[in-house]
């Protein structure tokens, strides 16, 4: 595992952690994380990559672990710097890396929901998402409902403006935010259009533009991504994609819990990291 920078195009920082196989097979994947998920929590995952072959990527949006500033409160940055600034920055540094290789890209959450908000995509061969989903609340169960209007509607506002901030951890949703990308967030929650109408705002919604092999992976005990927003995510937003739908019990694995995060722990490498290597042909 070697740490690197990488500058985006209006000069932040991005960290990232390139992890190299013994004996490269050409293949190259980027790991783009959810919100306020740090890059440590694929390393796990990103060195199995590696021990198959393949040269794996990490990474921090702005803002977040490794790549934020020393002082968090008022920083400016969004889901357009995150996905225009950051993950088309990684996406270059890695394209001209590996220029003789072949791309691949694995998201979580955001990671995966962000794709069409950038040309990046362009770069990579095929897809995989686990937990991403069109986020509109009421394509959530009632009890979901209630706890996205009351924490993205009501409570995340307030937090942050008192804050300057989004003090995610207070309430157990990750790393501490910036103002917007909450704010970014929220939308993706709140608004009919989720990610697709806040890419249409930003004047970058690329998502019809996607036509590779991607698989869509949804979790049967992930509150945060429910089988029916997954299935409108495959459906009606990643439309020209050759996409595949897969729905995982965690009993059909032998496991009694996998939820939004956990298909990327190590201890699941026996039972769900096959799918990877399946996908992907490794």
């Amino acid at each position: 595992m070697k740490r690197i920078t990488v500058q985006t195009e209006d000069n932040y920082p991005i960290a990232v952690h390139h992890f190299e196989p013994e004996v490269p097979t050409g293949k190259v994947f980027v790991i783009a994380p959810g919100v306020g998920l740090p890059q440590r929590f694929f390393f796990n995952f990103a060195s199995w990559l590696s021990e198959q072959g393949c040269s794996a990527y990490t990474f921090d949006y702005r803002g977040i672990a490794l790549s934020k500033p020393t002082i968090l409160k008022g920083m400016k940055a969004s889901y357009r710097d995150w996905t225009l600034g950051d993950f088309t920055a990684v996406t270059k540094h890695v394209k001209e890396t590996h220029s003789e290789d072949q791309l691949l890209f694995i998201g979580h959450s955001f990671g995966g929901n962000s794709l069409g908000m950038s040309t990046a995509f362009e770069a990579y061969g095929s897809f995989l998402t686990v937990g991403s989903q069109f986020g509109y609340y009421k394509h959530f169960p009632l009890k979901m409902q209630a706890v996205i209007l009351g924490g993205f509607g009501i409570l995340a506002p307030i937090l942050t403006t008192l804050m300057g901030y989004f003090p995610s951890k207070w309430i157990g949703l990750g790393e501490p935010l910036p103002s917007q990308v909450m704010l970014d967030w929220g939308y993706f929650l709140l608004k009919k259009k989720s990610m697709v109408g806040l890419a249409t705002e930003y004047g970058n919604n690329h998502y019809h533009k996607l036509t590779r092999p991607m698989l869509i992976i949804s979790i049967d005990d992930d509150n945060f991504a429910p089988k029916k927003a997954v299935d409108i995510l495959a459906e009606k937003v990643f439309i020209n994609a050759a996409t595949k739908r897969m729905h995982l019990t965690p009993s059909d694995y032998g496991l009694a819990y996998i939820g939004h995060n956990d298909f990327f722990r190590k201890r699941h490498q026996e039972q769900l990291w096959p799918i990877v290597t399946d996908w992907f042909n490794l």
